[in-house]
């Protein structure tokens, strides 16, 4: 066996991307549903140069959810789709600060959560980490919240990116 094996990326970090994702909630002392993205955003201002704004898509595309661009003073602009629903745009600015947490500055995302791409990967989990927290949506399932709708809802999240969080994160059992 090469020694430089266990070095090697072998798949997607989710266990980074979900630690990552538990620091940044601590350090900016959010814990309660549905995590404010405002808030969020003036944290990592403290760890990035960072500037949050929305646009239309006659600046993102119509493709595009959300764009990060890191300019040469290290300036970094995260440029989300105003027109997009609040649930999709508060997804996107998370995803997009996972890549950012993750060291992915690769540019353009449109979210896409069965996408085989580590990077894509990673920035999903962070994202669902940072909005679903899942010892808060645990908690909530166990209280009897067992309906996806009011759960993404109470989250500020679509049904989709709630039923794929609670899939990967193994809490499907729970809601039975």
């Amino acid at each position: 066996m090469d020694e430089d094996s266990d070095d090697q990326q072998q798949g997607p970090r989710l266990k980074a991307a979900r630690h990552a994702a538990n620091g940044l909630l601590k350090s900016a002392n959010l814990n309660v549903i549905p995590i404010r993205i405002n808030d969020l955003c003036k944290q990592v201002s403290n760890d990035f140069n960072l500037v949050v704004e929305g646009a239309g898509e006659q600046v993102t595309g119509k493709k595009i959810d959300a764009v990060t661009k890191k300019m040469d003073d290290g300036q970094i602009f995260i440029i989300y789709n105003k027109d997009r629903h609040v649930h999709r745009m508060r997804f996107s600015v998370a995803h997009e600060l996972g890549h950012l947490y993750m060291g992915h500055m690769h540019g353009n995302s449109s979210i896409d959560l069965g996408s085989e791409n580590f990077d894509e990967i990673e920035a999903n989990q962070f994202a669902a980490q940072i909005l679903m927290p899942p010892s808060i949506l645990r908690a909530d399932i166990k209280s009897g919240i067992k309906d996806v709708d009011a759960l993404a809802e109470k989250y500020q999240v679509s049904n989709l990116a709630m039923w794929w969080h609670i899939e990967k994160s193994g809490m499907l059992r729970l809601l039975a």
